[in-house]
This record gives structure tokens, sequence and C-alpha cells, in this order.
């Protein structure tokens, strides 16, 4: 991956796979070097956001869409929420944290 575009190309097809229910595709962008987890070892998030993922897709109304907002729980301007909402809910179904810092992004995956 090109170092200038790489966190860009990789926060581009977490969206993706967010919205189309394909976990499977940002796979490979997970495994690069420029991402890291809360959890200890990728595949265990890997696990958890496709679980996740899943979950949000069977209990959504519509189509996902993203709001990227500024985190309540971490005063850093580096770190957001991607919040994923549908047409009917009013709280968001999925919510990504990631925090960008140098050539890294680092993603957790807020629980319920």
């Amino acid at each position: 991956m090109n170092e200038t575009t790489s966190i860009e190309k990789i926060k581009a097809q977490l969206i993706l796979s967010c919205i189309n229910n394909s976990p499977e595709s940002f796979l490979p962008f997970l495994m690069s070097p420029e991402v890291e987890t809360e959890a200890p070892y990728k595949k265990d998030f890997y696990q958890f956001f496709k679980g996740m993922l899943n979950h949000a897709h069977e209990s959504s109304e519509g189509e996902l869409t993203l709001k990227i907002e500024q985190s309540t729980l971490d005063t850093d301007k580096e770190v957001h929420n991607y919040n994923f909402y549908d047409n009917l809910h009013k709280h968001y179904r999925l919510s990504i944290v990631v925090k960008e810092s140098n050539d890294l992004i680092c993603l957790n995956v807020m629980p319920f």
C-alpha cells in the first residue's frame, strides 16, 4: 500500500465493508501493518467485528449510513466514532472507534 494513501484506503474499505455487510473484504486491510486493534489479536478483533456487523445488519431497517462523530469518551481530537445508523432507530446500529496517529490507525468495535 502507498504510505500517503494507505490510511485513507483503509478507512474507505472499512466504511464500505460495514455498509455492504462484507467483513471479509476488510480482512486484508485489517492485517496490514498500519492497522492496530484494541483486541490482543487481529483475528479476535475480526471475529468480533464480523459478529457485530452481521447483527447490525440483521437488526436494521433499510441501509446503514455513516456519521463520523467526535468521541464522547475520549477528548483526543484524533479519535472519532464511525457510527452506522439505519432508517428507523434513533441510536446507531454499529460503532467503530477509529484513532489515527502518525501512519497508524487503531480500531475498536464498541459493544452494544
